[in-house]
């Protein structure tokens, strides 16, 4: 299981290719994993704002970060459309890279 800080440094060394690839502007880790508390079964709770908020784009995000961390992930996308009092909590919490 990975720590927080493992998870921040692969998201930092890897961020041009996901602004490259998937046009993600930035990224950050929230949930369990940026509070230390996560278990064997969770997930890797990432926040990303994209240039364009595509559905195609987002599936090869949610692949492409699968694959790179090795455990299932929730993406939540960042936005200024979805302004819910969880989507300012998060983006408040969350550890961007």
């Amino acid at each position: 299981m990975r720590a927080a800080n493992e998870i921040l440094t692969i998201l930092a060394r890897t961020n041009p290719e996901l602004e490259r690839r998937f046009g993600v502007r930035r990224i950050g880790l929230y949930g369990s994993y940026a509070c230390g508390t996560q278990t064997e079964n969770s997930d890797i709770d990432l926040l990303v704002e994209l240039q364009e908020p595509k559905f195609d784009v987002l599936a090869g995000l949610y692949i492409h970060m699968e694959q790179l961390l090795g455990r299932e992930v929730d993406i939540r996308r960042l936005s200024k459309k979805i302004d819910t009092p969880f989507m300012r909590r998060i983006e408040r919490e969350a550890f961007f890279v």
